[in-house]
């Protein structure tokens, strides 16, 4: 009976990751999509604003974009009060034609657009719901 119940226990603990796994789908960024973004939000002023060696903007951007920003998948938080990206901000003082995310897309999404609506230096997580899709973006406190 002890063995049984051993064994119960430890299929539970085996099996919990693959459960949690197939709810969430996590993104991460690469240098060359971070670098598309970027240029998205600020066109042609991002060489000398951004990608300028004496800037450190490329530098925070980079590590917000690879160390607190996640994207996820989790329908179960569907009706949960998180706010959405539609009641944010978005930075369009370089590229007018910026526009609020409605649905989700991985390869256009960019956390970017909303950097000045969001606390980039939050002491506690953030989650916000994209559009009304039921992806959220996770913003963890900066390292």
């Amino acid at each position: 009976m002890k063995k049984n119940f051993t064994l119960l226990v430890l299929l539970i603990v085996l099996m919990s990751p693959l459960s949690y796994g197939q709810n969430s789908e996590k993104q991460t960024y690469s240098d060359q999509f971070i670098k598309d973004c970027i240029i998205e939000v600020f066109q042609d002023q991002a060489d000398d604003l951004v990608f300028d060696s004496n800037s450190i903007r490329y530098s925070f951007m980079s590590n917000f974009m690879k160390d607190q920003v996640v994207i996820e998948y989790h329908p179960e938080y569907n009706g949960k009060g998180f706010e959405s990206t539609n009641d944010l901000g978005v930075f369009k003082k370089y590229n007018p034609s910026l526009d609020i995310d409605v649905s989700y897309d991985v390869h256009t999404f960019n956390p970017l657009k909303y950097i000045h609506s969001i606390n980039t230096n939050t002491l506690k997580k953030l989650i916000y719901r994209i559009g009304t899709t039921d992806y959220i973006m996770i913003i963890h406190p900066s390292k």
